[in-house]
C-alpha cells in the first residue's frame, strides 16, 4: 500500500501542473445535509476532475524511456481526459480506451487534448483488455486508472490539502468507483489526522468494494447499473480492497434516484455544477443511509463536474 511520504512526493511532482482547488464551505447546505458542511470540488481542475493529480503524477514518474514508448489508459472519461492531458503537456503519445456509452462531454474533452480514442465495450474489464492488447502490440505503458500506486498517490493529494485548510475538520466523504481517489485520500488524511473519519460511498448498483468487504477478498460483479457513469467499475482490486479496509471507517451506498436529487440540489443551493460520480457523499445524506452530527464538520468531496449538459438539463426541468 501507498503511505503518506508517497502522497508529499506526489505533490511536490505534480503542483506545477494542478489547480490547488478551494474547500469551500456551504452553510446554505448545513440544514439539508445535517452537519456543517465544506465541499472540495474538483470540477473546478483543469479538466474538470480529480483524475488530472494522479494522472500527472504516473506519467512524470515514468523513465524517459518509457515515454518514448507511449502510454494507453482505460476509462469512462474523466481519468482518459487526465491522461490525455498530462500527456500533451509533457509530450507523449496517448491512446485512451473509452466505453460505448461513454459521457460524450469527457469523449469530446478527451479528443480536445490530442489522444486517440478507441471505444470498446461497456464494461472495465473489456477496455482493460484491449489496453493490454496495446501494451503488447505496440509497446505501451499502461496507466491503469485506480490499480496504480503513482495514481493513488496523486489522488491524495487531495486529502493533504483539505488538512491543509481545515485541520479540525471531523469527516471526509468521498466516492468510490475503482477506489483509487479514495485509498489516496485515506492515506493522506489517516496519516495526518487522529480523529478525522473516512466515509466511502458507493453507488448502490454497483456496491464493488461492500460486496469485497463481505467476502473478504475483491470481487467481481455480474452485473453493474447506476447513472454515475464514472463508477459503473465491474470489480475491486487488492491494493484499494487492503487501503478501504484499513484505513476506511464506514462505507455507505446510494441510490440513483438520491444521485439526481444530490445533482439538482447543488446547482439550486451551492451554485456548483458536478457530474452523478461526484455527488454520491451528497447523495447518501439525502437518502438517509449516513449521518452526521451538526457539531461535525463534513468535508464532501466532489470529485469532478464534466456533466452530460442533455442530461442535466432534462433533470433540472423534472419535479422532484
Amino acid at each position: 500500500m501507498i503511505e503518506l511520504s508517497d502522497v508529499r512526493q506526489a505533490q511536490e511532482r505534480i503542483t506545477p501542473y494542478i489547480l490547488r482547488t478551494p474547500l469551500l464551505r456551504q452553510p446554505a447546505l448545513d440544514p439539508i445535509l445535517g452537519c456543517q458542511v465544506y465541499l472540495k470540488h474538483e470540477g473546478l481542475q483543469f479538466t474538470g476532475s480529480f483524475k488530472l493529480r494522479g494522472a500527472t503524477n504516473a506519467l512524470l514518474s515514468l523513465t524517459e524511456e518509457e515515454r518514448s514508448r507511449g502510454v494507453v489508459a482505460a476509462s469512462s472519461g474523466n481519468h482518459a481526459q487526465g491522461v490525455a492531458c498530462a500527456a500533451q503537456r509533457l509530450g507523449v503519445d496517448a491512446v485512451i480506451v473509452m466505453p460505448t456509452n461513454v459521457n460524450p462531454v469527457k469523449l469530446e474533452g478527451c479528443k480536445a487534448f490530442g489522444a486517440r480514442t478507441m471505444l470498446v465495450g461497456t464494461l472495465s474489464s473489456e477496455r482493460e483488455a484491449a489496453a493490454a492488447h496495446l501494451v503488447e502490440t505496440e509497446g505501451r505503458v499502461f496507466i491503469h486508472p485506480f490499480d496504480n500506486a503513482q495514481v493513488s498517490a496523486g489522488q491524495g493529494t487531495i486529502g493533504l490539502e483539505v488538512l491543509e485548510d481545515e485541520p479540525e475538520m471531523d469527516a471526509v466523504v468521498v466516492p468510490i468507483g475503482g477506489g483509487g481517489l479514495i485509498s489516496g485520500i485515506a492515506t493522506a488524511v489517516k496519516g495526518l489526522s487522529d480523529h478525522c473519519e473516512m466515509v466511502g460511498v458507493e453507488p448502490a448498483g454497483a456496491p464493488r468494494y461492500a460486496k469485497s468487504l463481505e467476502a473478504g477478498h475483491p470481487v467481481q460483479l455480474d452485473h453493474v447499473d447506476t447513472i454515475a457513469d464514472g463508477t459503473r467499475t465491474d470489480h475491486g482490486v487488492e491494493r484499494n480492497f487492503e487501503v478501504i479496509r484499513q484505513r476506511v471507517d464506514r462505507l455507505a451506498q446510494a441510490e440513483d434516484e438520491w444521485i439526481k436529487k444530490a445533482v439538482k440540489l447543488l446547482v439550486s443551493k451551492a451554485k456548483i455544477v458536478a457530474e452523478p460520480s461526484s455527488v454520491m457523499g451528497v447523495a447518501a445524506v439525502l437518502g438517509g443511509g449516513l449521518k452526521f452530527r451538526p457539531d461535525q464538520k463534513v468535508c464532501f468531496v466532489l470529485s469532478g463536474g464534466n456533466n452530460d449538459l442533455g442530461l442535466l438539463a432534462r433533470w433540472l426541468q423534472e419535479e422532484d
